[in-house]
């Protein structure tokens, strides 16, 4: 059983790669399809190999956008146009794609649908059918998510805080010792480590270390809350209000920021981009990169919770104490058991 397990989560985290893979093509590339197959395959082989709940969530999740960003079936005007040209220059390959996204435009719409289903019953499939039933999976994989995204976020704090207040406190050091010893400008020392790059790792620390702890902050229930409105509210009221934020505003905002997120990334790496200043840092597709991968976390988190207030709502009340966490507020804080037992088990 662990062996299977342990299989089906390695088939789990082949299909994030082919999410990830689907997430930065360029449009109109021939390897769409056959990366659009890996996933597919992929997460099917997680789902019946009963893949650990919270990678195979994740990979569901993410390889869901993959394929929103990929949009395998149709093509903006701008793309198709490039691809007509290259297929009138003699390119066949460009010939043989034009020939595919005219014969599935079309249908791109309900494709596309028929994708996003299919999606949904695999990741249904995979976690009705473990050794837990349908809520407890939904649980466990909520649990695996926030286990995942408290360790992003604490090695994240730990580890960039630390070189943050180093690079804040070696750029006040250097620029006392100017004072005394101007002609330290001159070293090769100072050329790697001038006041400009030190600013600019100090901001591009601060901004990777924001990003990767919002998912974090998100899933300890960190994040800023009109308490006054919230606490007048019953529990199922709170949770029905965190399950419709969740998926119909966090996780689309999330889909949106990533999806011109890398493409941002994407066009600062083609061109090359560095910092607007002569003495700055290179590569600063690296800083845009972190944009969509921070908000990919977000998203993840966006999924747990959502996981947790389907099982509070819907799950049966010996799961009540374990999904409880968004049903009440930091000045009403969830107790051990819920007293409304006898309403869930009429909702259930």
């Amino acid at each position: 059983m662990v062996l299977k397990e342990l299989s089906g989560t390695v088939l789990a985290v082949v299909a994030l790669a082919a999410a990830f893979w689907l997430s930065v093509l360029p449009a109109s590339s021939n390897e769409i399809l056959p990366t659009l197959a890996v996933l597919i395959a992929s997460l099917v082989g997680a789902a019946l190999l009963q893949a650990n709940p919270g990678t195979f969530a994740a990979a569901s999740v993410l390889g869901w956008f993959g394929i929103m960003f990929a949009q395998p079936f149709s093509l903006t005007d701008r793309q198709f146009n490039g691809l007509r040209r290259q297929a009138n220059r003699g390119d066949e390959e460009a010939a043989e794609l034009l020939a595919y996204y005219d014969a599935f435009s079309p249908y791109a719409f309900y494709l596309m649908l028929g994708l996003t289903a299919l999606l949904l019953a695999i990741l249904i499939f995979g976690m009705a059918r473990g050794r837990l039933l349908l809520h407890q999976n939904l649980l466990a994989a909520s649990d695996g998510l926030a286990t995942f995204l408290n360790r992003v976020g604490i090695s994240a704090a730990v580890v960039l805080f630390s070189i943050l207040i180093f690079a804040i406190m070696y750029d006040v050091t250097q620029r006392q010792y100017l004072g005394f010893d101007p002609t330290w400008t001159e070293t090769e020392w100072y050329s790697l480590f001038s006041s400009t790059r030190v600013q600019e790792y100090e901001w591009h620390l601060h901004a990777t270390l924001f990003l990767l702890v919002l998912g974090y902050a998100y899933i300890q229930d960190a994040h800023v809350r009109i308490e006054l409105v919230r606490d007048t509210l019953k529990p199922r009221t709170r949770v029905w209000i965190e399950l419709a934020g969740s998926i119909l505003f966090m996780v689309p905002y999330c889909y949106v920021v990533m999806e011109y997120g890398i493409e941002n990334a994407l066009r600062s790496w083609e061109i090359g981009e560095s910092s607007a200043s002569t003495t700055g840092l290179p590569h600063r597709f690296i800083i845009k990169g972190m944009l969509p991968f921070g908000f990919a976390l977000i998203a993840l988190a966006g999924m747990s919770v959502a996981l947790k207030c389907v099982v509070y709502l819907f799950g049966p009340p010996s799961l009540r104490a374990r999904s409880n966490y968004y049903a009440h507020s930091h000045q009403n804080p969830a107790p051990a058991e819920d007293d409304d037992t006898s309403a869930d088990v009429k909702h259930a």
